[in-house]
């Protein structure tokens, strides 16, 4: 831990910065990028495509990291863990995430830029990987912290797969193709498992329903990124990879509610799990309502779209959520953030898979989630600079 203006940094502030430099990237990209999209998308030959292109690849990989190492942080500021490896990965994160993305959009190339973001951010992972198992597995014993540990590493083992097996050598076609939709379907799930695991863990929770959860999310991502990528197939592995985390996310629902469900009313916890609800509720309709039901077309893509718009906040807002019910943090600004953020996710993907428009409910829905982040910053950086 560092003192910067009189104040200890630490993990917690490492949490803040990097919920900052989100919503610095989300709103660059609301209204620098999209905002000035000419009605009917970009002409082929527009020189604009290539800025879109790179700024929009950029935001999309620095989201992956944002909920994964906010979770991480804030479990590490619950448990005052200090050390040269934590002071290590704390300071280099934020600095790692504002140069990749704002290195990328400001210079409109993606060399040097990704490189220079993305190794330290890997080395980052690892050092975690170690740090948390040293904090979680001193008993020995596999329960939620382990598992947590489990889902970290196989993230960490898909991310250098894609950067250095498919994007390094340059593979093309349907490899690539395939590796990436892959790696985009397990990431949708690390960072809310892991946020999950690691506050169970603080909860000392121990059940036959989360030792379930425990084994089954670590497997099927396992067996969802691996099976396809070694296979060069989405059959059979894309089902049993996927149904089992549908399960799991639907135990978990039920294990969370009784683990937070006892207190006074409704609040951060209770937020928590509504946010879970509404992210299966959304990956379902995908699955069934959507892929099962061979539905193409402009449907398709604006449901697509639009899931992928709200898995962005799903695990970022319940590791928040979960760690303002663990330091028992309550006020009007809670309350704010608690009532408005699911409300905020529900009306930007129910409204537009139901309309089948963006308009109005993409900005009747991402405003408020905007503003919802602003408080948040206020909040976490109240409650972890004490």
């Amino acid at each position: 831990m560092v003192a910067v203006g009189g104040i200890e940094y630490g993990p917690g502030l490492a949490a803040v910065v990097v919920l900052c430099l989100s919503l610095a990237a989300k709103l660059f990209m609301s209204f620098s990028i999209r905002a000035g999209e000419p009605k009917g998308g970009y002409q082929p030959l527009d020189p604009q495509i290539d800025r879109v292109k790179n700024a929009s690849e950029a935001q999309l990989n620095v989201a992956e990291y944002e909920a994964l190492f906010i979770a991480i942080f804030l479990f590490l500021h619950i448990e005052k863990t200090q050390s040269l490896l934590v002071t290590i990965i704390t300071i280099t994160i934020p600095v790692a995430q504002a140069v990749y993305f704002w290195g990328r959009v400001l210079s409109g190339n993606a060399m040097p830029w990704a490189p220079l973001g993305a190794l330290p951010r890997y080395i980052c992972i690892g050092i975690s990987i170690y740090v948390l198992y040293t904090e979680v597995g001193s008993n020995g014993d596999y329960g939620p912290g382990l598992a947590a540990v489990a889902v970290l590493s196989l993230s960490f083992a898909a991310k250098l797969y894609m950067s250095f097996v498919i994007r390094g050598p340059n593979a093309e076609g349907e490899k690539k193709k395939n590796a990436s939709e892959a790696q985009l379907n397990v990431k949708e799930y690390e960072a809310l498992f892991i946020a999950i695991f690691l506050f169970l863990h603080v909860q000392k929770a121990e059940n036959l329903p989360l030792t379930i959860v425990c084994y089954g999310v670590p497997i099927a991502q396992a067996v969802y990124f691996w099976g396809r990528v070694l296979s060069g197939n989405i059959m059979p592995w894309a089902p049993l990879g996927a149904l089992p985390r549908y399960i799991c996310i639907g135990i978990t629902i039920y294990v969370l509610h009784t683990a937070v469900g006892s207190s006074d009313g409704y609040g951060p916890g209770l937020a928590a799990v509504a946010v879970l609800s509404l992210s299966f509720a959304a990956k379902l309709y995908m699955s069934f309502g959507i892929r099962a039901a061979n539905v193409e077309g402009e449907k398709k893509e604006n449901a697509s779209k639009t899931q992928l718009n709200v898995a962005e906040y799903e695990d970022l807002f319940i590791a928040i959520f979960l760690f303002l019910y663990v330091q028992d943090v309550d006020n009007m600004l809670v309350t704010i953030v608690t009532y408005t953020v699911p409300i905020a996710q529900a009306v930007y993907f129910w409204g537009r898979v139901i309309s089948g428009n963006m308009m109005p409910w993409a900005p009747l829905g991402a405003l408020p989630r905007y503003i919802c982040m602003g408080i948040s910053i206020y909040i976490l950086f109240t409650a972890t600079s004490k």
